[in-house]
């Protein structure tokens, strides 16, 4: 017997592709669980930048420990 395993694939921004997260969980709420830890880990940083610079691509990176 085949089960499904279930992954986590969130969104930021439309401008932004799907990024998957790592691990597959047997169930849908384990799934959900898991991605609520994730996302409330999340620290977010605001910076400002001078008018006059050049438009720089941004670059995020996520990382995430896993207990």
């Amino acid at each position: 017997m085949v089960k499904n395993l279930y992954a986590v694939w969130i969104r930021i921004d439309e401008t932004l592709p799907w990024i998957e997260l790592k691990g597959k969980y047997q169930t849908r709420s384990e799934a959900k669980r898991a991605a609520d830890k994730f996302l409330s880990s999340i620290k977010i940083r605001v910076v400002t930048m001078p008018e006059k610079r050049r438009r720089i691509k941004a670059l995020a990176t996520v990382k995430h420990a896993r207990n």
